[in-house]
């Protein structure tokens, strides 16, 4: 009986591990697209107040605020980015031009409740950082949808008589997700 010898050339003895490395390659240089595709962003300015926006998002000019902005891919509550400007006296801190904020969410917000409140430091500046949770439900009666939880945070800032808040709503289920990038948003905002 007659044996073969098998000869192993030096390209068959790196095709496997070869394969790996550039398989691993392409799904790092994909992941990184996908990533730099996502955070794009838009600039913004309006009325002395500028911010990077995400791409891609609704932008609207709801009552009161400067720019609200809604990202329509969300599950169940639209993750929203909302800036408000409001005229302030020259003495009125964050925390009070934050509680006239708080005093109307309350209004306005069904099963509205604050959770956390402190001071806080926003690009170098003094800010009252406000969170809280809502329920909110689809007006369309047609519709037989569950209410949704919604968390929020508000940052209000002052400055030469002008209360700016920056405002983050998201589903329970998606705020911390999003976390990070609504802190990119809010480090972008300039006034």
């Amino acid at each position: 009986m007659t044996t073969h010898q098998k000869t192993v050339s030096l390209g068959d003895r790196y095709a496997e591990t070869t394969v790996v490395i550039v398989t691993v390659i392409a799904l790092l240089a994909g992941w990184f697209y996908k990533s730099s595709v996502e955070n794009r962003s838009v600039a913004f300015e309006s009325d002395g107040v500028s911010a990077a926006l995400p791409a891609g998002w609704l932008r609207s000019e709801a009552e009161g605020d400067l720019i609200r902005t809604t990202d329509r891919t969300s599950a169940g509550f639209p993750t929203t980015y909302a800036i408000s400007k409001l005229a302030v006296a020259a003495d009125v801190t964050p925390a009070r031009a934050a509680s006239f904020q708080t005093h109307d969410r309350s209004q306005q917000l069904t099963g509205f409740r604050v959770l956390n409140q402190q001071t806080v430091l926003v690009n170098g500046q003094e800010a009252y950082q406000v969170s809280y949770v809502f329920v909110e439900s689809d007006p369309n009666l047609t519709q037989a949808d569950i209410p949704s939880v919604v968390l929020g945070m508000d940052y209000t800032l002052v400055t030469d008589g002008q209360a700016i808040t920056v405002s983050y709503w998201a589903d329970e289920h998606e705020f911390e997700p999003g976390l990070n990038r609504f802190n990119r948003f809010l480090s972008s905002v300039k006034f």
